[in-house]
């Protein structure tokens, strides 16, 4: 069976700036050459930023923080690699940025908690 090269990479982009000054930072998940990438939805100064260790500078909070997300988040794109290499599967960089993001929305707030402002709805 063939060998699949996989590759995860953090970076930030410093061209598109939010209003607040901070980077936005991303992940870019490649498999066989094949690239995608996501934006993880945290952001943080791009001084504080250190891309050759893929992770942000100092022990502040918000670092460390950010740091324990990136961890978590390579961690769990390796897992998803070996089950589905294990269950011989089909491995793209798409399939693992869709079951990446789907392990991540189990924690977001459900869309059913909404508020329907028109209708005057209780919220939950």
């Amino acid at each position: 069976m063939r060998r699949d090269s996989f590759n995860v990479l953090f970076f930030i982009k410093k061209t598109k700036l939010l209003k607040n000054g901070e980077a936005s930072v991303c992940m870019r998940i490649t498999v066989n050459g094949a690239r995608v990438e996501t934006n993880i939805r945290k952001s943080i100064e791009p001084v504080s930023w250190n891309q050759a260790k893929e992770c942000a500078r100092g022990k502040s909070r918000k670092s460390t923080e950010l740091n324990d997300y990136i961890e978590e988040s390579r961690i769990k794109l390796h897992r998803i690699y070996t089950q589905l290499e294990e269950n011989g599967e089909l491995i793209t960089a798409r399939i693992l940025q869709e079951k990446w993001t789907k392990r991540w929305s189990r924690y977001a707030p459900s869309s059913a908690r909404c508020v329907n402002i028109t209708n005057n709805a209780e919220p939950w």
